[in-house]
């Protein structure tokens, strides 16, 4: 079970000026007052990320669900919840077996699991 709670970092991003330097390694034109460059992207360069992080969240999303859709399933290992009880001399229990992938982290349901057992 995974918690979601609100604030919990998932990326942190570093630019360092090394990376600033290779992404302009291609223009011809550049800027003559580094120290002022890097000044002014220090300055706006998180904003101008942030207008994109949305689209990129979403286009990974997507990426993510065809990743599930394609996978075949071939490794697999099953986790067992609950436990037993004993209650006014019965004992039972709430075992529940689930089948999940180790590639794309998909919990299988029994049509899969059947197709999973007959594929070579």
């Amino acid at each position: 079970m995974v918690s979601i709670t609100p604030g919990n970092i998932v990326a942190s991003l570093t630019v360092t000026e090394e990376d600033i330097f290779y992404a302009l390694a291609y223009r011809r034109e550049k800027p003559k007052d580094w120290r002022n460059f890097i000044e002014y992207l220090s300055d706006h360069l998180a904003d101008a990320l942030d207008q994109h992080v949305y689209d990129e969240i979403r286009y990974l999303t997507d990426a993510y669900l065809h990743r599930q859709e394609e996978c075949p399933h071939r490794r697999t290992t099953t986790v067992t919840t609950g436990g037993y009880h004993y209650s006014a001399g019965e004992v039972w229990d709430d075992l529940k077996e689930e089948v999940h992938c180790l590639d794309c982290g998909a919990v299988l349901t029994d049509e899969e699991k059947t197709a999973h057992e007959d594929a070579p």
